[in-house]
Parts: structure tokens; C-alpha cells; sequence
């Protein structure tokens, strides 16, 4: 999935709008047809909601060592969205290339075991980062991310740190040194859990 579309909510087509008080047909033909999911709904610049960026931030690594300074420009190259509840904004295996940061609410993490079945690996509150990995190096998303309750995120596109890097060089290096920390720190922690589970296999 590429960066969020600025779209609000869907709205239902005419056609099944128009299957309320109609007949059976109308009924099964709309049943078989139904509304869109809502869409992710664009909020604005970071720089307007530079508060809770912070607050949330308290409880990131990637980002905790940001003075204000650092914050206000930061802030300045993020869009902010929301979603509601049930709808996925990164899907396993699509195309990305952007981080998000939690905000508000909790967003589920799945995987897709070598059946195609989706697992629950995580779930990502305010303060936690997704698809750092995406937005350094482009490939496919590496699992399914779902909005449990409504969420408000900020999203940092690729063309964004590439921006940072060349007008905020010292704020970019400290992005990416801060990546490679959560990045390394996450490895670990896959490392462990491959153990765990072939200890409990031999």
C-alpha cells in the first residue's frame, strides 16, 4: 500500500441505497454488494498537532531524544490521519513506503503463516512505530496492519526523510540513527522468540 489517500468516508452507492424497502431482488443483489469500508481520513500537517506528537513520543524510542526544536521540524514533514475501527491501512505484501506513529488508539499486527492464514503477532499502542522497514528500503510490507479501535496516526513518507536529509541534514542523521536502534532492537527481540520456539521443537 502506498501513503494514505487524503479520502474521507465512502459514501453507500445509489444503488444500494435505494435496496431499502425495495424488493428481494434489490435485497440480495445490495446484500452481495455492499458498502465500501470507510476510507482513511486525512487530518492535516503535523505541525498542527505538534502536542500530541510529543506526548506520544515520550514512549518511543526512535523519536524520545528529540529536544523541541528538533520536534517543531519534525513535525512540519508528517501527515496526520484517522481510521476507523476494523479498517487495515497497511496490508502484508503490498508496496510501502512510509512509517506510521501510533497517536491514538491501538492497531493490530498480523501475519501470514506458509498456509495463508493470518495470526495476531502485536498490537501497536500510542507511541509505537510501524513499517520502518518499508520506508528504508522500499520492499513489500512485511505484515497486515488493522485499526482495533479508531486511530489517529502520523505518516513520514519516504520522499519526507529525503527531504529531512537534505534540508535538515542533522535532524535526518538523527532519524536514522534512532532507526537503526528500534531496527537492531527488534531483531533481537525475532531472534529470541526463533529461539523459544526451537527449543520447544527439539
Amino acid at each position: 500500500m502506498s501513503e494514505p489517500s487524503g479520502e474521507t468516508t465512502t459514501p453507500p452507492s445509489n444503488t444500494q441505497a435505494g435496496a431499502v424497502g425495495a424488493g428481494p431482488k434489490a435485497v440480495a443483489a445490495a446484500a452481495q454488494n455492499p458498502p465500501p469500508p470507510p476510507s482513511i481520513e486525512r487530518l492535516g500537517s503535523g505541525s498542527g498537532f505538534v502536542p500530541l506528537i510529543e506526548k506520544v513520543l515520550r514512549e518511543n524510542l526512535l523519536l524520545s531524544q528529540f529536544n523541541a526544536e528538533d520536534l517543531q521540524r519534525f513535525a512540519s514533514f508528517l501527515q496526520i490521519y484517522r481510521v476507523s475501527s476494523g479498517v487495515p491501512f497497511i496490508i502484508e505484501g503490498d508496496p510501502g513506503d512510509f512509517m506510521v506513529l501510533v497517536l491514538e488508539g491501538f492497531v493490530e499486527v498480523f501475519k501470514k503463516d506458509t498456509g495463508g492464514d493470518r495470526s495476531l503477532v502485536g498490537v501497536a499502542a500510542p507511541g509505537k512505530t510501524l513499517g520502518e522497514m518499508s520506508l528504508i528500503d522500499g520492499e513489500p510490507r512485511f505484515a497486515t496492519c488493522i485499526a482495533a479501535t479508531a486511530v489517529t496516526f502520523a505518516a513520514l513518507p519516504r520522499k519526507g526523510l529525503e527531504r529531512i536529509m537534505k534540508d535538515q541534514p542533522q535532524l535526518g542523521q538523527k532519524i536514522l540513527f534512532q532507526l537503526v536502534l528500534l531496527l537492531n532492537q527488534r531483531l533481537r527481540h525475532v531472534s529470541a522468540q526463533l529461539l523459544q520456539v526451537w527449543q520447544q521443537q527439539t
